[in-house]
């Protein structure tokens, strides 16, 4: 079974995932929001070259650098692409860097749904 992970993947916010993915599992490409900070962001990841059932484990991660270097916070997503239906399903954990007494509130959870094709525009 061959792993077609790679390509172009949007969520419902309209965030473009541009995934490569190499014959030993790594995942590399760009994440640029749909929503939040703008700008294209580099990634890093793995995915499951030798799946046993259809659904495919795979994750990544972006850290959210500023215009000096900086990288305050990052986000890291970890699902699975499911060939069928051609879409990935992760959950994402958003985390800041705080101080010890705001630790507690450091980190957001959430979960993206990708798609091959981007949302439909709104006809506003």
């Amino acid at each position: 079974m061959g792993v077609t992970v790679a390509g172009d993947w949007y969520n419902e916010f309209g965030s473009c995932l541009r995934l490569q993915a190499d014959p030993a599992g790594l995942l590399t490409g760009t994440f640029e929001p749909g929503a939040g900070p703008a700008g294209r962001r580099e990634l890093v990841g793995r995915f499951d070259v030798c799946p046993t059932i259809p659904g495919v484990a795979l994750g990544w991660t972006v850290a959210w650098r500023d215009e000096h270097g900086s990288a305050a916070s990052v986000t890291s997503w970890s699902g699975q692409y499911l060939p069928d239906d051609e879409r990935i399903v992760a959950s994402w954990l958003f985390t800041t860097a705080t101080g010890p007494g705001e630790a507690w509130k450091a980190t957001v959870i959430g979960q993206d749904t990708f798609r091959r094709l981007p949302p439909p525009q709104d006809a506003g």
